[in-house]
């Protein structure tokens, strides 16, 4: 009777804690969810049209459960933790990856129509046309994301967003030393006066000169990075090779409790160190 009734008021318990705390857990995961979403989508909005970065934000925010899920069905029995403990970082970390890859390549891709952009104003300004007019021209005839974010401008502007403030958003999205000229440029002429189209022939040469310095830099730093990558595959080619030879060369590594920690921690410390050697051998842009 004694072990009946401590059963029940364990029970109990249980289910009022579960009652309590699972709603709890249930709204704040969706909170975080939907704030995780929403961040994804401001960055992802900037790359794809809305409906679009909506769509690829909540596929992002279930990665963390769904590949934890995949890897789980797909790994041996043995590894069945080792997969759900990858997804989920997988989850968590990959999507992030994504979206600063891609926001990246926009920026590379932004800079690089920079002066074509800068040449086209200066050529507007030289046949008499404003300011506006010239980043009409440039929305006219440069492809995205140059014409994205230009007009991006234009539409701020007349939705009542002074001229400096649209700039300041466009400097924002895309960060660079040759737009902080740009519009440092464009907003002293505007109230001081100035030859726009000199100003931007100089920037122009500023950003060429930049480009054969960052060339320079990216061949003298490529021999540390192709080293970094043959460091980085030798220990898994390695077990490949040994493997093929012998598949019970490492039984001792797979199917004992020891083994698969030092396994894991070796494949931990191998990522680690490619990310540090990468690290080493680039340089930010200056």
């Amino acid at each position: 009777m004694g072990i009946s009734l401590a059963l029940f008021v364990v029970f109990c318990t249980v289910a009022l804690l579960g009652y309590a705390v699972i709603p709890m857990l249930y709204n704040t995961s969706i909170a975080y969810g939907k704030r995780k979403e929403q961040r994804l989508a401001d960055r992802m909005d900037r790359l794809l049209p809305r409906h679009d970065a909506r769509k690829m934000a909540r596929r992002f925010v279930l990665a963390p459960i769904v590949v934890p899920v995949v890897c789980y069905v797909l790994f041996p029995v043995d590894f069945k933790l080792f997969g759900v403990v990858l997804g989920i970082l997988a989850g968590f970390i990959a999507p992030g990856i994504y979206a600063q890859a891609l926001t990246q390549n926009n920026r590379n891709k932004f800079n690089d129509q920079l002066i074509d952009a800068l040449m086209i104003m200066s050529s507007s300004f030289r046949g008499g046309l404003s300011l506006i007019q010239a980043f009409e021209a440039v929305v006219e005839e440069m492809p995205d994301p140059m014409n994205h974010e230009i007009g991006t401008v234009l539409g701020e502007n007349k939705m009542g967003v002074s001229l400096e403030d649209a700039l300041n958003h466009l400097y924002n999205r895309m960060p660079s030393p040759a737009m902080q000229q740009m519009i440092t440029a464009i907003l002293l002429a505007r109230e001081t006066g100035g030859n726009l189209p000199l100003i931007f022939s100089r920037i122009v040469n500023n950003i060429r000169e930049r480009k054969k310095i960052q060339q320079n830099l990216d061949t003298l730093t490529l021999q540390g990075k192709i080293q970094g990558g043959v460091m980085s595959l030798l220990p898994f080619g390695f077990a490949f090779i040994v493997y093929s030879s012998n598949p019970h060369f490492f039984d001792s590594l797979l199917y004992s409790e020891i083994g698969r920690k030092l396994l894991i921690a070796a494949v931990c410390l191998e990522l680690l160190g490619a990310f540090f050697i990468w690290k080493i051998s680039t340089f930010k842009d200056f």
